[in-house]
Order: structure tokens, then C-alpha cells, then sequence
């Protein structure tokens, strides 16, 4: 590891956001990273855009990046990557967590709700103390602004959670000066009864890092498409009116021209997702953009919990790049991002701290016919699926946790662990995809003082017995600064002269000893190879997954609760002898260079919504890897010398 100097300079009378525990931190840390897939449809005459032609970037490999937005900021920094525009989607700060049902492919399911769900998976947590994220969105900010180029610009989608502060961040950032637009992303959805008005938008703040900014006119390269329409029945470039007559600026989203009439001439919406165009190009679009939410049949629907329609990445694309251009996405989620630029003719960066996030837009970017490369950041960071499952499962593995909810402690602290008196001592998790620094520690402290300094706080006992003194709290972390210790701690307790409390750091390796083991359990699978016909048959014949046989017997176990109680049937949902119903996806290597995954798309196997793996593939090489993915993401890679 080494570190990477931030160079923040502030603009000169910039408005700062003050507030408790305000961070500016002055280094990102650099991780070496891993190249652990190549995905090269190209290779098979696959791609859809003829990227040869495009001589800007010629040469650079798309990434997709599996790491927390520092350090792939690090990675791109060092390699002196820039990028031309940023598209970020980062959590709202909603108070959420975000999940995706999982359900058995036996082949015959109908809806998510059906009987084969068995149970949801968190993508990820979206509650913070409010604290908490202005500083980890400061942080990420400043890390992306070091990767842009003089006329990069970035939108920062958001909501009304927290749109408002991190606009005072941006401002902080990039300089007011540097501000362009507040685009307003109006939707319809579905709405419930309410005493205020219905909230029907997001918010996307706009700006760039220089006067000297890339941006286009959208929509003026559609004169092709109109010469390309011209004299077939359907389209009269000469006839687009709305119903008072007159021409309308470039681009008019949704269905409201359509609803209004054209008068003359033909659209056609199945082909442009019912946005209407005219030729004019006296006017820009304005910042309301009238974009439907996605169809829940739509093809391009990936059952991402925050999803975005590829439409708006659309506009976002055309009016800040040009083809050739480097798009990047750090909050990668569905993929959308990198999916449009790639189909646009653009180059792109996209990544994520989570792996299903990571496989969602692989398979994505795959389907989408995008030669891509895929690194892991090896910054030790031992996932789970994502931090928020992880987080979940760490706790459930330390003896005597309790969840601050059940201990009436405020957000600040994530739950206590039992003493040997059978008090609860408070407890701070550090994330796993965060480093404890100088700054939390004193942060902590302060928060320790605010426990002391209520009389009123009392922790319950099992034993129904109450205490009004804390004696002690531990901060647990993953990783830390290397100057950072016990010494450190009490020294920095000892200067703040405010608390008798005992403040101890215990790194995470130390609480969970030998079970942090459990903490990546993985899956088994009984696999044959056999010679037949000149072909080798490699058939999975039984796959067993620990983690989904839990999820299948609490599933179980509430249903029969609920037939009991209401006095009705009970008929639990089992496995069959193969398995096969909980694996989502079957992929072969075929290459096997120099221990890199080079995927054979024309092997992959992917259960879709009414159908399951084939279970039974026949290949040309009995040299090979499998890899098979379960229905909640987790991987297991097998060797064929193993089956010989």
C-alpha cells in the first residue's frame, strides 16, 4: 500500500458545511489490483458498435472495477486513467435498505410473490447518521474530482433526503462557479394517501470541473435517423406539430406530445421508447425531464432494486460526451451507466463494493455484446456479498450481540455485547469498507461523552435487571491508520477530560477468532466428466449451499407459524435430490491462461424467470474451469483435473 496526496483547494469565499465530526481527509490509500476476468465478445464478431472506427481511446479496455470507490479512484489516479464525464448514483440516505427477493428456478415460477421466494437479500444498507454520510460522500467526491479531466463534467443523482446538503458539498467541491444545472427527473409512479403532496422526482446536480466543459445539443444527431425514416409511411420530418400548431424544441419526453396529438405524420414509439422528436434546434432542453420509471416487463429490466431507465442515462451521455470518450460510473448498481455509453460508442468505468452488484452488471455488459475487463481491488476487504450482509452476518456470529434497537441506544451505536456481569457494553462497527482514522476516534469520543452525560440511560440485562452506569464501550474495526492503537485511544480519552468511560479498540480478526471462518462458508457441488460422442459431458449432478438451506428453513419456519396460527395447511418447500433449482448461472472457462477467467460465452448458461440451468453441458476440451453461481450470488469455481 501506498498513499495518494489529495490536492484540495477550496474556492476562496466557498460556503462550507459545518457540522459535528466534519472530516477533510488528505490521502486515499493505493491497493494493488487484480485482473480476474477478461469478457471479450469482439473476439466471436459480437459488438453491435464498430469500436475500430472510433480512434479516441482506441486502445483502452473498458473496467469494471469489484472495489469501494477510494480505491478505485487510487487505481485510476495511479495509472494516470482520466475520465470525460461521471455519472453517480450514490445511496439517498433514505433510511432504507435496499433487497432483492431470491427464489428457487424450478422452472415454473410465475411472480416474485409466488411460493418459490424464499426469502429477500439485502443489496445494501441504506441508513446512515447523517453525519456519517456527508463525510463518507465528501470523502468519495474529492477522490473523483482527482480522476476527471479539465473538461470532464459529473451529475450527482440524489433525492430529497439529503439533495440539499450535498449541493453545499458540490458547491465546497467543484466551486459554485462551476454549477450548471439542477435537472429535475419528473416521474409517475403508483402513490398512496397522503397529508402533503406526492413526491414525483429526483434531483441531479450538474456541474463541471472547469469552465471548459464537454457538452452537446441532445438529440441534433437524429437528423440521420429522419433522413433514414424519410418517404417510408410512419414518419413526415416536415409534419411534426403539437396540438397548437407550432414546432416544439428538440425534445419533448413521455407520452404528453403524443397524448396532445400530432397532427400531422407518424411516430414511432416502440423504437424510441415514446420520446418525440423534432428537427428544431433553436432551443436547448430545459432541466425537467419527463422520463417514465422502467416497465416492469421492459426488456431491459434486471430486477436491480435502484435501477435506472437507460433512457435518462441517454440523455445524460449524448449532451456531456463524445464517442471515444471515457464514462465513468462508481456506484455502478444495474450497470445502466456503462451499458449506454458502451452502446453509444463510449468507453467506460463502472464498479461496485458489492458483488451482486459486480455479477448483475457483468452479465449485463455481457448480454450487451461489451469487451471489458474485470479487476479486484485487493485491499483485503473480505465481503460476504455486500457490507450490509456482511455486517449483519459478523454480528450474528459474536457471542452475547445484541442490535442497539433492542437496547434502546441511539443510531450512533450499532448494539452491545454482553459482559461477564451481564451488562451490555456499547459497541461502533467500523464498516468493512471503511479505515478507522484519528478524526472517528475523536468523533467516538464525543459520542461516548454524550452517554455519560445522560443520567437517564439504562441498559436491560436477560435477567431483567438495570443498570445507570456504562462502564465501557468498544470500537471494532476491520482496518485502521497505522498509528491508530490502545495507547493512542486512551491518550486521546485522557486529553478530553469529559468521561470516566473506558474506550476499547478490538479489530474484528480478534472478536471473531475462529469463527471468522463462517464468515465466507462455501457452497459444494458433485460434478462428473465423461468422453460421449467425441464430446466431453459434464453433468452437475448435486449442488449444496449452507447458506440458502438456512434461508429455506426460516423460510419454513415462519410459514408453518402462519398456518398454525390460522389454523390452515402446512406444505414446507424442500429441495430436490440435484439441487439445480438453487443455481442461477453455469460458466465455463475454456482458455486457462495464466490462472485468468476468460469466460466462453457461448457455453454460459443463465436460469431465466421460468426456466433453470441445463445442468448438463457438453464441450470439445476436457480442460477447463466451471464456475456456478447460486441464487444469491455466491461463486464456487471447480478444476477439471479435479474430475479426472
Amino acid at each position: 500500500m501506498k498513499p495518494i496526496e489529495y490536492n484540495i483547494t477550496p474556492a476562496k469565499g466557498q460556503a462550507l458545511l459545518n457540522f459535528q465530526g466534519r472530516r477533510l481527509p488528505q490521502k486515499i490509500t493505493l491497493f494493488e489490483t487484480k485482473l480476474i476476468e477478461e469478457v471479450r465478445p469482439s473476439k466471436n464478431g459480437q459488438q453491435t458498435i464498430k469500436i475500430d472506427e472510433i480512434e479516441l481511446n482506441k486502445d483502452f479496455t473498458n473496467l469494471l472495477i469489484h472495489g469501494d470507490v477510494l480505491s478505485t479512484c487510487a487505481h485510476l489516479k495511479d495509472k494516470d486513467i482520466k475520465v470525460d464525464l461521471v455519472y453517480i448514483d450514490p445511496p439517498f440516505a433514505s433510511g432504507a435498505n435496499y433487497a432483492k427477493k431470491i427464489y428457487l428456478r424450478n422452472g415454473n415460477k410465475t411472480e416474485f410473490e409466488n411460493s418459490n421466494a424464499i426469502g429477500e437479500e439485502v443489496m445494501y444498507g441504506d441508513i446512515w447518521q447523517k453525519e456519517d454520510y456527508l463525510n463518507w460522500l465528501y470523502e468519495r467526491l474529492l477522490a473523483i474530482k482527482e480522476v476527471m479531466s479539465e473538461t470532464a463534467s459529473i451529475y450527482v443523482h440524489l433525492d430529497w433526503h439529503i439533495g440539499h446538503y450535498a449541493k453545499i458539498l458540490l458547491d465546497e467541491i467543484f466551486g459554485e462557479e462551476n454549477f450548471l444545472n439542477e435537472i429535475i427527473w419528473h416521474y409517475k409512479r403508483w402513490t398512496a394517501k397522503s397529508n402533503r403532496f406526492q413526491i414525483m422526482h429526483d434531483t441531479i446536480y450538474f456541474y463541471s470541473k472547469s469552465e471548459r466543459y464537454n457538452f452537446n445539443i441532445v438529440g441534433t444527431e437524429l437528423e440521420d435517423y429522419l433522413n433514414e425514416r424519410k418517404n417510408k409511411r410512419g414518419w413526415n420530418s416536415n409534419t411534426i406539430q403539437t396540438s397548437s400548431g407550432k414546432k416544439r424544441q428538440l425534445i419533448i419526453y413521455d407520452e404528453e406530445l403524443y397524448k396532445q396529438g400530432v397532427k400531422k405524420g407518424r411516430v414511432h414509439p416502440e423504437e424510441w421508447d415514446n420520446i418525440v422528436y423534432s428537427l428544431s434546434s433553436e432551443k436547448i432542453p430545459d432541466d425537467v425531464w419527463n422520463i417514465p420509471f422502467i416497465n416492469p416487463v421492459s426488456n431491459e429490466r434486471v430486477d436491480y432494486a435502484t435501477q435506472k431507465p437507460e433512457a435518462l442515462l441517454e440523455r445524460i451521455v449524448k449532451a456531456s460526451s463524445d464517442q471515444g470518450m471515457i464514462v465513468a460510473d462508481f456506484f455502478g448498481g444495474s450497470g445502466v451507466t456503462a451499458k449506454v455509453a458502451n452502446d453509444l460508442g463510449r468507453k467506460f468505468i463502472t464498479g461496485d463494493i458489492g458483488v451482486n452488484a459486480i455479477q448483475t452488471i457483468r452479465d449485463r455488459l455481457a448480454k450487451s455484446n461489451a469487451d471489458f475487463d474485470i479487476l479486484k481491488v485487493q485491499d483485503g476487504v473480505r465481503l460476504f456479498r455486500n457490507p450490509a450482509q456482511t455486517q449483519a452476518k459478523i454480528f450474528s456470529l459474536i457471542d452475547g450481540f445484541a442490535p442497539n434497537t433492542d437496547l434502546e441506544l441511539n443510531t450512533f451505536w450499532d448494539g452491545g455485547i454482553q459482559s461477564k456481569k451481564g451488562t451490555y457494553v456499547p459497541v461502533k462497527f467500523i464498516g468493512l469498507d471503511k479505515k478507522l482514522t484519528k478524526e472517528q476516534v475523536d468523533f467516538i469520543i464525543q459520542q461516548v461523552i454524550s452517554l455519560e452525560d445522560n443520567e437517564n440511560i439504562e441498559i436491560q440485562t436477560d435477567t431483567e435487571e438495570w443498570i445507570n452506569k456504562i462502564p465501557a464501550c468498544k470500537i471494532i474495526y476491520a482496518y485502521k491508520d497505522i498509528d491508530i492503537d490502545q495507547k493512542y485511544v486512551n491518550k486521546a480519552v485522557k486529553l478530553a477530560k469529559k468521561t470516566s468511560i473506558k474506550v476499547e479498540l478490538l479489530s474484528l480478526d480478534d472478536l471473531l477468532e475462529e469463527k471468522a471462518d463462517l464468515l465466507l462458508g462455501e457452497d459444494t457441488a458433485e460434478i462428473s466428466m465423461a468422453k460421449e460422442n467425441g464430446k466431453y459431458k459434464v453433468e452437475i449432478k448435486q449442488y449444496f449451499s449452507p447458506y440458502l438451506k438456512t434461508k429455506i428453513d426460516d423460510f419454513n419456519a415462519k410459514r408453518k407459524a402462519t398456518a398454525f396460527k390460522k389454523q390452515q395447511e402446512y406444505n414446507p418447500l424442500e429441495l430436490s435430490e440435484s439441487g439445480l433449482e438453487m443455481l442461477e448461472s453455469v460458466q465455463f472457462n475454456t482458455t486457462l491462461q495464466n490462472g485468468l477467467w476468460t469466460s466462453n460465452l457461448n457455453l454460459e448458461d443463465k436460469a431465466g424467470v421460468k426456466s433453470k440451468v441445463k445442468g448438463t453441458y457438453y464441450l470439445d476440451t476436457d480442460n477447463f474451469e466451471i464456475k456456478i453461481r447460486n441464487i444469491a450470488g455466491d461463486e464456487l469455481i471447480i478444476i477439471s483435473d479435479d474430475l479426472k
